[in-house]
């Protein structure tokens, strides 16, 4: 699934928003935002470093332009999707081409498979070995992206202001660009604002050793073409200031996706029916199409030397899956230059129609079946605070820290045989740190 979809979508109302507020300078205003985040799943999962930079300019015209520029690094032991067992696992993921057929390292490393026909290249293929009683990990998962957007906004009149935007993305198996455009509408003396941004996203998968072939066993072998998604989304946003302490924002997000949507790495187990012990391993599906909807309300609220942010969020999909976010943050001015801002997020999400655990042998396949537990009914807590100090004008530094816990059914009453003792969704526990430094040029 692309991180960051509605990154270009989100912008363009940014960039309107931004357009309207704006006070016209001379010469041109730049701002520049730089940051970097380290983010840590416990456990020895996956760990990321993403440093960010991003740049506005404030015409004398009160035209605006922006530019982001990101790059991200995780490694890590990450979730295949295998249910644990009372008894060792072995598991196998491409690696990349190669034309020799010679182990190149130990048991438990990496080896090269022939082609199955006997003449080509084969595939080079990493090993691994998951204890009894563990959560299956592919201790190998790494991935590097680079992304870089670029944003433009501009009056049309005094009351309206236009934007667009793009974004590149890329990672050694992905590849994703999307534009939007938005438009911005100022009523009632300023006091209102109403939004429409459309966004539009083209992603291809181009996974190590090919795209599998929906519930064909795990192999090492060449698979399929790359796989390519669409993404079309629509925002309506509403922007009221209430009174001179409250401002409230409303938006409605529609969004319709069709492609490849499965994650080919991601395998689901089949389990023996009455022993509950794996006896093989399938590549998931999903549908190629899904459709989703969403409507967020946020209301920031001055209250003395405090600026109190509420905000909820209600989304729901084709797929069956629906969430509800809740988030309260409360920005206060320690001092004239520092202020503290802790913050505290609630999320709960249901499964979507196809989530399944496992499948069970001798029974017949679903159309669809993911075992992925970001696709799972959990609940998630978010608490974070954050520093600002101001350091000259225009200038600040700031130190944001954040623990996240995700918890589901561990024990489904379901279970069979020996799932029955075993914890069939465990609890994620991630810290994150994110530095930044922002100033006026």
């Amino acid at each position: 699934m692309a991180r960051g979809k509605l990154q270009a979508t989100l912008a363009g109302l940014a960039a309107g928003l931004l357009g309207n507020g704006a006070q016209a300078a001379d010469p041109a205003v730049s701002h520049v935002d730089t940051g970097i985040l380290f983010y840590q799943e416990l456990g020895g999962r996956v760990q990321a470093i993403e440093p960010e930079l991003n740049g506005t300019l404030v015409f004398p015209d009160q035209h605006i332009l922006t530019l982001g520029i990101v790059s991200d690094t995780l490694t890590g032991a990450s979730p295949n999707g295998a249910v644990p067992s009372s008894k060792s696992q072995t598991f196998v993921t491409p690696a990349k081409p190669q034309g020799s057929s010679s182990v190149t390292s130990a048991s438990g490393g990496t080896v090269v498979l022939p082609p199955p026909s006997g003449s080509g290249p084969g595939l080079l293929v990493r090993q691994y070995k998951v204890a009894p009683g563990a959560t299956p990990l592919d201790p190998g998962f790494s991935d590097q992206r680079y992304a870089v957007n670029l944003g433009w906004a501009q009056p049309i009149d005094e009351s309206r202001t236009a934007s667009v935007s793009g974004t590149y993305s890329t990672e050694h198996d992905y590849r994703s660009i999307s534009g939007s455009a938005s438009i911005a509408q100022d009523l009632n003396s300023k006091n209102t604002t109403l939004n429409l941004a459309v966004n539009f996203e083209s992603d291809l998968s181009q996974p190590i050793g090919g795209t599998p072939t929906p519930f064909t066993q795990m192999s090492g072998q060449l698979k399929g073409p790359n796989g390519s998604r669409t993404e079309s989304d629509v925002v309506l946003g509403l922007t009221q200031i209430v009174n001179r302490y409250w401002i409230l924002q409303l938006n409605y997000q529609y969004g319709y996706s069709n492609g490849y949507q499965n994650d080919p790495y991601r395998i689901i187990s089949v389990v023996d029916p009455v022993s509950g012990n794996p006896m093989s391993y399938l590549y998931e599906n999903r549908p190629k199409t899904r459709m989703k909807q969403s409507v967020y309300l946020e209301n920031k609220i001055h209250i003395d030397d405090d600026i109190v942010d509420v905000s909820a969020r209600y989304y729901r999909d084709s797929w069956g899956l629906s969430s509800t976010t809740l988030e309260v943050s409360d920005r206060s001015a320690l001092t004239r230059d520092l202020y503290f801002e802790p913050l505290v997020r609630w999320y709960r999400q249901s499964a979507a129609s196809f989530y399944r655990d496992y499948l069970v042998a001798n029974q017949s396949l679903p159309q669809y079946a993911s075992s992925d537990t970001r696709l799972g009914s959990f609940d998630a807590f978010t608490f974070g605070a954050k520093f600002g100090l101001a350091v000259g004008e225009g200038s600040e530094i700031s130190l944001r820290g954040e623990y996240y816990v995700q918890s589901g059914n561990q024990h489904p009453s379901n279970a069979i045989g020996q799932l029955a003792h075993q914890n069939l969704f465990p609890t994620l526990s991630a810290v994150g740190l994110m530095l930044g430094y922002s100033f006026d040029l």
